[in-house]
C-alpha cells in the first residue's frame, strides 16, 4: 500500500455590525477621521460581536458592499446611513 494524502482548505469569514454614534457636531467629511481618533469607544464591542458571530463559508467580499480586500486579513469600513440609504462610507 502507498501513502497518500490528501489536504483540503476551507475559507470561512465573520462579519459583524455596530452603531456608533458620532456627534452632530462632526461634518459627514470628517467622520472617517473621527471614527479613527475614537476607536477605543467602539472596537471592544466589535471584538465581543466576533467572539458570538458565526463562520460563514467563503471570503466574504461585498457583504456588505465595499468588502473587496482579497488581501486583507481584516477589513474594517464605515457608512453614513440617511433615511436607511448609504449617503457616504469608507474604509478605516
Amino acid at each position: 500500500m502507498r501513502k497518500v494524502k490528501v489536504s483540503a482548505r476551507r475559507v470561512v469569514h465573520k462579519y459583524v455590525e455596530l452603531d456608533v454614534f458620532v456627534p452632530n457636531t462632526i461634518k459627514d467629511a470628517d467622520v472617517e477621521e473621527w471614527l479613527t481618533a475614537n476607536a477605543d469607544i467602539y472596537d471592544w464591542r466589535l471584538e465581543n460581536k466576533f467572539i458570538d458571530a458565526k463562520y460563514k463559508k467563503g471570503l466574504g467580499l461585498n457583504i456588505p458592499m465595499g468588502m473587496y480586500d482579497r488581501e486583507a486579513d481584516e477589513e474594517y469600513r464605515y457608512d453614513i446611513i440617511v433615511d436607511n440609504a448609504i449617503q457616504l462610507g469608507g474604509h478605516l
